[in-house]
């Protein structure tokens, strides 16, 4: 008589997930709702975008063209999950981050004499801040493995993004006005908001019945338009990115 079948090969693979973690096909979302405080480093969409506006100078336009770049940087987060019914549940988090870097400038400034005969320009800015909050609306569902929870969520973001923006540049000429040189820039703080998108992973230990810490991976991204005087439509970016951290949950 035969004890044991050899399982189909997917069945393999459920079988071993059954003797590597005990009980999990009896796991079940025990709490009624979790709050989870995290720090980590966020990994911008893009590290970089670029802008460009223009004026009348000397009877021509002048270009200025701006590289600007992201860097990543820390981040800090806070949100809630409450369960719904069985392992599933929804909620919302909010992630923060600023960080300032240095933009590189270009651009050409008509000659005071001679028409078609532009002057380029080149420099580099002092630092200019970038600073993102989302709000991550989530539906999620949760599985326990003894102390062990693993969380898979995702829904829309709200971004709200502020930026330093290069609107002009200064520089200085001398005759006979062939060349110029870069001073610095005339900087604008803009803002804009879009909805986006975000899925995220979560794996937390329990230390107490009340208290855990864990870990999490989540990527959101939406494209926004910067309003930027000088400019046909503005600066497009990209904002979100991925954030890796961890930190410490409260169970209730």
């Amino acid at each position: 008589m035969r004890v044991l079948a050899c399982p189909p090969k997917g069945g393999r693979y459920l079988l071993v997930a059954l003797l590597a973690f005990p009980g999990v096909a009896h796991a079940q979302w025990t709490d009624g709702a979790r709050v989870s405080i995290n720090a980590g480093i966020q990994q911008p969409a893009s590290t970089t975008f670029a802008g460009t506006t223009a004026k009348t100078v000397n009877l021509e336009t002048a270009a200025i063209d701006t590289s600007y770049s992201v860097p990543h940087s820390q981040f800090f987060d806070g949100g809630v999950l409450v369960r719904v019914k069985g392992g599933f549940g929804v909620g919302a988090s909010v992630s923060m981050f600023t960080k300032s870097a240095a933009a590189s400038v270009s651009g050409t400034i008509p000659h005071p004499f001679f028409f078609n005969t532009p002057r380029t320009l080149s420099g580099t800015t002092s630092p200019l801040e970038r600073s993102e909050t989302g709000i991550h609306a989530q539906a999620a569902y949760v599985a326990s493995f003894r102390r062990v929870d693993v969380a898979i969520a995702g829904g829309p973001t709200f971004f709200r993004v502020s930026q330093d923006l290069v609107a002009d540049a200064t520089y200085t000429d001398a005759y006979p006005y062939d060349a110029v040189t870069f001073t610095g820039a005339t900087v604008s703080k803009v803002s804009a908001t879009k909805v986006g998108f975000n899925v995220s992973g979560d794996v937390s230990v329990k230390l107490s019945t009340h208290v855990g810490v864990g870990g999490l991976i989540r990527f959101s991204r939406a494209t926004v338009d910067f309003p930027l005087t000088g400019t046909a439509s503005g600066v497009s970016a990209d904002v979100g990115g991925v954030q890796a951290g961890g930190g410490i949950r409260f169970y209730f």
